[in-house]
């Protein structure tokens, strides 16, 4: 048994569409029991947040004007499958809602996070019926499911917890019995619901966690995400024109790269399988027979020092301890209580008994009133165009002498000054803040010296 989850780029047009079914088909054929878990069409979602603000900024004709464009991609995709008239039957009552939910909006001209979260689940819900139907005019038994058995915590509307126990129940009582008979569930993703059975979001990664949650709940050992790219690379090839494809890695390596500017998924996402001592695969719709990443709890040990390298810019910020005339503690303190009100993640932070000096994305600073009340707890400096980059090693280079001085040494040698540094525990990652024009030569010349021997 395996879970098949498919990305935005893989369910974005007529082409890829095939490409997915034809993956489908070859999967079922292999192994009767697979579940799909499908996210929104490329674009959609974002269009489906740009509709919530306009209408609730009384721009009704152009929230309108989104809504016809979402109806149109998908009826023309229909089409091209011939299957537009029962796309159109299937859906019917799904655009009248999201029609209602944009005029509701724009009456009361106000838009609540459970509203944002009701509206940004149909793209979800429209590219499951139209993978369905693509599938049963191909012979192939495909049932569509919303995930309204995913049950979270009702804690928060844009991006809830699960709640396990029920959610296991639920997932067992409605996919067993399809999969039992050689059904193919094709299931919405990032979204479930809360005991009172409103819809709350996954947040971000939250198809990829959906396929997580389908995956334990039915202990199924194999995840794959389908996305555009061939697997983790050793480095953004935009930058590093060799990089090549990891076959596998660990998951506390996936882990911070993911957070430091990987894009392939979300750590979160893959946190259950590997804990329920499954593996994840990240394939290419586009390349299907490529092998891709394996990611696993236990992987070989690598002869390379370095795994991958990615980057993430950043504004680099400085606390000033002496001069708040405050105790360090107090600092810190004061400093995590305001990164906790105003719900901003720091990526990186360093002391010295002078400063406190640490990194997060530039938006932050237009955030309410953040940056005023950082001056009130020391006196502060804030560096912008700032990246930093994080070099990733396999768990058995800990303790093997010569990589951090190989690491220094490579940017160096580029004459790159370092702003900040920071090392983990485990030595799985360096993380070292530079300058955004001096991103590509030390991220090149890290990967010459260190990813390629």
């Amino acid at each position: 048994m395996k879970v098949l989850k498919f990305g935005g780029t893989s369910m974005g047009s007529t082409d890829s569409l095939e490409k997915v079914s034809k993956i489908i088909e070859n999967s079922y054929k292999k192994d009767k029991k697979i579940i799909v878990v499908c996210s929104a069409m490329s674009g959609v979602t974002d269009q489906l947040l740009e509709i919530g603000a306009l209408s609730e900024n009384w721009k009704i004709e152009n929230a309108l004007k989104n809504f016809e464009e979402i109806k149109s991609r998908h009826l023309d995709i229909a089409k091209n499958f011939d299957i537009q008239k029962e796309f159109e039957e299937e859906t019917e009552e799904l655009f009248n809602d999201l029609r209602n939910v944009i005029k509701g909006i724009s009456l009361i001209h106000e838009l609540s996070d459970r509203s944002l979260a009701y509206l940004s689940t149909f793209g979800e819900k429209l590219a499951t019926r139209l993978l369905s139907l693509i599938l049963s005019k191909q012979n192939l038994p495909s049932i569509q499911l919303d995930s309204d058995f995913v049950k979270t915590k009702g804690d928060y509307y844009l991006e809830d917890d699960i709640l396990w126990e029920e959610t296991i129940t639920e997932t067992k009582n409605v996919l067993r019995p399809l999969l039992d008979k050689n059904h193919i569930p094709i299931v919405t993703g990032f979204w479930g619901v809360n005991e009172k059975n409103i819809i709350c979001t996954l947040g971000r990664g939250g198809s990829d966690f959906s396929g997580a949650i389908f995956a334990v709940s039915l202990d199924i050992p194999v995840l794959e995400i389908w996305t555009d790219v061939d697997g983790f690379m050793s480095a953004d090839p935009r930058i590093v024109k060799n990089a090549t494809v990891i076959k596998e890695i660990g998951f506390e390596e996936v882990s911070e790269l993911c957070f430091f500017g990987a894009k392939v998924l979300h750590p979160k996402t893959i946190r259950p399988v590997i804990e329920n001592n499954g593996e994840v695969w990240i394939k290419n719709t586009f390349n299907p027979d490529f092998i891709g990443t394996k990611i696993a709890n236990n992987v070989e040990d690598s002869d390379h020092y370095v795994s991958s390298i990615s980057s993430k810019k950043v504004a680099m910020l400085t606390l000033d301890i002496f001069g708040s005339n405050k105790r360090k503690s107090k600092v810190f303190a004061d400093l995590f209580s305001l990164a906790d009100e105003k719900d901003i993640f720091i990526d990186m932070i360093a002391a010295s008994e002078a400063l406190i000096s640490f990194c997060l994305k530039e938006d932050h600073l237009e955030s309410a009133n953040f940056v005023k009340e950082l001056e009130k707890i020391a006196p502060l400096k804030i560096y912008k165009n700032r990246k930093i980059i994080c070099v990733v090693s396999p768990k058995n280079v800990k303790g093997k002498h010569g990589v951090a001085a190989n690491f220094f040494s490579a940017i160096a040698g580029q004459k790159i000054s370092v702003d900040m540094y920071s090392q983990n525990a485990s030595e799985i990652a360096q993380l070292v803040v530079v300058k955004e024009a001096d991103e590509k030569k030390a991220i090149q010349e890290i990967h010459k010296k260190l990813a390629e021997i």
